[in-house]
C-alpha cells in the first residue's frame, strides 16, 4: 500500500509538470451579497488596529520611502468584491487617472481572447498574419507575440544613449503608426519562438491585428471595445489612447483612475464572469494563468507571474499587470483580492513589490 502512495504522488507531480493546469486553484465566484462594481466599488473598509500596519503605511506614503518605493500615488485593495482599503498621495484622489504604461498590455491579452471567442483570430498558434512577412516572419504566430517571442529584431531599451525602438516607435518616426514600425523589423532568431524578448512593439502587432479583423467584421475598433469591455465593466473613467493609424498604442497607453484599473482585474478574479455575463471565456483566463513555454515560468498572455522561487513575498498564485514607474494591477486568488498600485517609481532595484507583499499579509486568505 505505501508503495501504491507513493507512485499515485509521483505521478501527481509529473502530472503537474507536464500540464501546470492542474496545479492551478479555482478562483471564487463574486460575493452575491454585495453589488457589482459596475457603477461605483462597494465599501468595507478595514480598520487595521495594528501598530505595525500604520507604520508600513506610513512610511509607503512618506517622502522616507522614495529611496525604495520611488512616490506611491494610490494603494488601492479589493477584497471579496469590496474596497477594504484605499489610500492616495495628494494631490491625487480617487478620480485621478494615470497612466497605465505596460499595464495596457494586459488590456491587448484581454482582447485578444475576446477575438479568439468569437473566432475573429482563429487560435494562438494562428500564423500568416500580415501580408509584408512573406519570409520566415510567416511563421509568427498570435501566441509567439502574446508572449514575447516573435524573434523580431526589436530592441525594448529606454537610454537616449543607445539604440531604443521603444523609444523611436512612441516619440520618434514611428509614433504615427506603431504597429507599421514594430512589424518592419527583421528576424533576429533563425525562426521564431526561440527565444523570449520583451517587446511593446509585438503587443501593438496584435492591436493592428485585432483593428484589421474588426475591420473585416464591418466593427470600429474602438467601438468593440466600448460596447464589450467599457460598457459592460464600467470603466468609463479609463481612456484608450489611438495613434494617427487608428491603433489602439496597446503596449503603453491606457489613461484611468485606481478603481477602473481594479475593475479590469476584478474581470479576471471573476473567470471572465461580470454580473451573469460572459465577456471573455473562462478557458482563456486559465490560460493566462499558466506561464509560456520559454518564459523563464513569469509571463503568459501579456500578463506576469511570480517566478516559483522569488516570489519577493507575493502568494505563489498571483498574476499581474505591470507597467513602467511602478503601475501594478495584482489579482490574488488565494485571497480573493486585488491590488491597485499606482507611482512614480523610476530607481533599479526597487521594493515596491516587497512593500505590497508586507501591506496584504494583513490581510487573511480566502481560499
Amino acid at each position: 500500500m505505501h508503495k501504491i502512495i507513493k507512485f499515485i504522488t509521483c505521478l501527481y507531480f509529473i502530472l503537474i509538470w507536464v500540464n501546470p493546469s492542474l496545479a492551478i486553484i479555482n478562483q471564487l465566484p463574486h460575493n452575491e451579497t454585495v453589488e457589482w462594481p459596475t457603477n461605483t466599488w462597494p465599501e468595507n473598509l478595514i480598520e487595521i488596529d495594528d501598530e505595525e500596519f500604520s507604520t508600513i503605511i506610513n512610511y509607503t506614503f512618506s517622502d522616507d520611502s522614495y529611496d525604495e518605493l520611488g512616490r506611491t500615488n494610490a494603494l488601492l485593495i479589493i477584497q471579496d468584491g469590496s474596497i477594504v482599503y484605499e489610500n492616495y498621495n495628494s494631490p491625487i484622489s480617487k478620480d485621478t487617472k494615470l497612466v497605465s504604461y505596460s499595464m495596457a498590455k494586459s488590456y491587448i491579452g484581454l482582447l485578444t481572447g475576446m477575438m479568439i471567442d468569437r473566432g475573429f483570430i482563429q487560435s494562438k498558434d494562428e500564423t500568416n498574419l500580415l501580408p509584408s512577412w512573406d519570409d520566415n516572419r510567416k511563421n509568427i504566430s498570435i501566441g509567439h507575440m502574446l508572449n514575447m517571442q516573435s524573434g523580431l529584431d526589436y530592441v525594448e531599451e529606454y537610454d537616449l544613449g543607445g539604440r531604443s525602438d521603444t523609444l523611436e516607435m512612441l516619440f520618434g518616426q514611428g509614433r504615427f503608426d506603431q504597429a507599421e514600425f514594430a512589424s518592419s523589423m527583421k528576424l533576429k532568431t533563425p525562426l521564431p519562438g526561440m527565444k523570449y524578448n520583451y517587446s511593446t512593439g509585438e503587443t501593438n502587432i496584435i492591436s493592428q491585428i485585432i483593428k484589421t479583423r474588426l475591420k473585416a467584421q464591418g466593427i470600429e475598433y474602438l467601438d468593440f471595445i466600448k460596447s464589450n469591455l467599457i460598457d459592460k465593466i464600467g470603466i468609463k473613467n479609463s481612456i484608450f489612447e489611438f495613434d494617427n493609424s487608428g491603433t489602439f498604442i496597446g503596449g503603453s497607453s491606457i489613461f484611468a483612475n485606481a478603481r477602473d484599473y481594479a475593475r479590469f482585474g476584478y474581470l479576471y478574479l471573476r473567470d471572465g464572469l461580470w454580473d451573469g455575463e460572459r465577456i471573455v471565456s473562462k478557458e482563456w483566463i486559465d490560460d493566462t494563468r499558466i506561464p509560456a513555454k520559454n518564459s523563464y515560468q513569469m509571463y503568459s498572455n501579456q500578463f506576469w507571474m511570480p517566478h516559483p522561487a522569488f516570489t519577493r513575498g507575493l502568494p505563489k498564485d498571483t498574476y499581474y499587470a505591470v507597467g513602467f514607474g511602478g503601475q501594478y494591477i495584482l489579482i490574488i486568488p488565494s485571497k480573493d483580492m486585488i491590488v491597485v498600485r499606482l507611482g512614480e517609481t523610476y530607481m533599479e532595484d526597487d521594493k515596491v513589490i516587497e512593500n505590497i507583499s508586507e501591506i496584504i499579509s494583513y490581510f487573511d486568505n480566502r481560499i
